[in-house]
């Protein structure tokens, strides 16, 4: 009982419910801003003329300049004047001044700004690991737990009882279960990373607490994944939804949740998913373990001989919990993107014509290629990308071309909706979905890829930009990962967050974000007309807003990765 009421005073009292302040008018990136870099703050007042740049240590003003605007920004409702410093180029700690009474959080100058955020958010993958004792320097932990064999669920047929081993994997999001579709997405976006990024990748440390480790420590994290995916895969190739209880568990520590865990049915989407991400773990994996890579494909080809023998989605419809069920359904009622993804990474790991085939025949009638961020409901983007970014020499250069072309122009859209933005983001009113973060952190990778792709640079500050609105440059004035930055939500939907004892929530981790969906009853508590951006609110019962999930996390990862030093 002491232990409930202690988690209930932290829930109450860790931070504010967002009382505005006056210095919560000035909205800047407690992170911080590269030397070279535009730097932009955003000034939401009714009238404001001039800013200055004041140094932190003595308060000496730096840099002066005038705002530009107003910019009535609809999706958040506010009047946005643009503080824009990127002239001043001196390293350094920070604050901006406006009315000589409003004072920003304090930010850095300089080029390695996204180091720290980077090792957080991808050392938040190992935070999430099921089945095994988790430690490190940061001070948080959690014993193994979840070890016992799950059951299969009478829905998953084919006659098949009993029980089988599932340990293992990244627990999912605030809950302890394991999801092959979303799990699929997350590990591809990191292995995307490190194959595009080699060298920056490698050398990331991630502290483990364990020894004899032999690969990149990106990699060693993503193949405790997908050695629990490969245990997720059924003896006639297709492979299962999920690992969950019937219900989700209280707020305990993992260790502490002994509910008996069922194995779903077979999926075609997650059979695709998982075709996809051990293809692509087939070819990144072999330069440094050519019998897990192999193992790898054996198992992405066996997937896919699933699907070729069930052209229809499996099952029927697609996945939807039983009635005896209520834990994540990641029901999708198509699987057209997840098989066509599949394709290419099998193509673009093996270069077989069959593949090659199913990619022209399932790309005739996408018209543009490319217009979205990916997701976990919506995979093309991210195969058209990484169709482009293949180096098979029989891939079908016209197909490509046109890729590109949309590529490019997809891009040009997102610069523009940028330029348009009282925040400066890529973001339009249909975006604010559950996990709005992830879709903004998703289109920075499609900018990031336009740059490479399209061999244009001007992109990269647009990508860039997002990072800006997730570390405090958006309307709570907050950054939105945990335990980064002078004022981060505290009160995220996050089990051991909220179970530890401790006051902290578990760091870099990302919060969902604002959701018009307003999927849950705190965000349906906040009046009619709260403008799309605004519907977050920093509670512990508000898991459509500020849970936290691996396929959030991984474009965060991706894109801090890319901008690091």
């Amino acid at each position: 009982m002491e232990k409930i009421l202690f988690i209930l005073v932290v829930i109450l009292f860790a931070s504010p419910l967002f009382a505005v302040s006056a210095d919560d008018e000035i909205k800047v990136d407690q992170i911080g801003y590269r030397i070279l870099d535009d730097k932009y703050a955003v000034v939401a007042l009714d009238k404001a003329e001039y800013f200055r740049v004041l140094r932190t240590s003595d308060k000496k003003e730096m840099f002066t300049g005038k705002l530009s605007g107003p910019i009535r920004d609809e999706d958040s409702g506010d009047t946005c004047y643009i503080a824009d410093f990127t002239d001043f180029n001196k390293e350094g700690e920070y604050y901006i001044e406006v009315n000589r009474e409003l004072k920003s959080y304090s930010f850095t100058i300089g080029n390695d700004i996204y180091n720290k955020a980077f090792y957080k958010s991808a050392r938040a993958f190992y935070n999430q690991r099921c089945g095994t004792k988790v430690s490190g320097p940061d001070g948080f932990s959690h014993d193994a737990c979840h070890l016992s064999p799950a059951m299969f669920h009478p829905s998953v047929g084919n006659g098949l009882s009993g029980t089988i081993d599932v340990s293992g994997g990244w627990h999912d999001a605030g809950d302890y279960g394991r999801y092959t579709v979303n799990s699929g997405l997350s590990t591809a976006t990191l292995l995307f990373f490190f194959e595009r990024n080699k060298v920056k990748a490698a050398a990331l440390k991630m502290d483990f607490p364990y020894t004899g480790y032999k690969l990149p420590d990106l990699l060693e994290e993503c193949k405790y994944n997908l050695v629990w995916m490969l245990k997720m895969i059924s003896p006639n190739g297709g492979v299962y939804h999920k690992v969950t209880p019937l219900q989700f568990p209280g707020f305990i520590m993992p260790e502490k949740d002994t509910s008996k865990e069922y194995v779903y049915e077979v999926t075609s989407c997650a059979t695709a998913d998982f075709a996809a991400v051990m293809a692509i773990a087939a070819r990144v994996y072999a330069p440094y373990d050519s019998e897990f890579s192999a193992r790898c494909l054996r198992a992405s080809k066996k997937a896919w001989a699933f699907l070729t023998s069930n052209p229809g989605i499996v099952p029927e419809g697609g996945f939807k919990n039983p009635a005896d069920t209520n834990t994540g359904q990641y029901a999708d009622l198509s699987d057209t993107d997840e098989r066509f993804w599949a394709a290419v990474e099998l193509f673009n790991t093996t270069g077989e014509s069959e593949f090659e085939k199913f990619i022209e025949i399932n790309s005739v009638n996408d018209d543009p290629m490319i217009e979205k961020a990916a997701w976990w409901r919506e995979v093309k983007p991210a195969a058209m990308i990484s169709y482009c970014y293949g180096t098979q020499p029989s891939k079908n250069m016209e197909l490509d071309a046109k890729i590109r072309l949309d590529l490019k122009r997809h891009a040009d859209v997102l610069i523009g909706r940028i330029k348009d933005s009282g925040y400066k983001i890529t973001m339009l009113k249909d975006d604010y979905i559950w996990g709005s973060n992830n879709i903004i952190l998703n289109y920075s990778i499609n900018l990031i890829a336009a740059s490479e792709l399209c061999k244009d640079k001007s992109y990269l500050q647009g990508a860039e930009e997002a990072l800006h609105y997730i570390f405090g440059r958006n309307p709570f004035n907050m950054s939105f990962v945990t335990g980064l930055g002078s004022y981060y939500c505290m009160n995220i939907h996050h089990r051991p967050s909220a179970a530890d004892g401790k006051e902290e929530p578990w760091p870099g981790l990302l919060a969902g974000g604002p959701n018009n969906g307003r999927n849950d009853d705190v965000l349906r508590g906040l009046s009619f007309d709260t403008p799309p951006m605004k519907c977050y609110q920093d509670s512990l019962q508000s898991y459509a807003s500020n849970e936290v999930a691996i396929n959030w996390n991984a474009p965060l990862v991706y894109v801090l990765g890319y901008f690091s030093k």
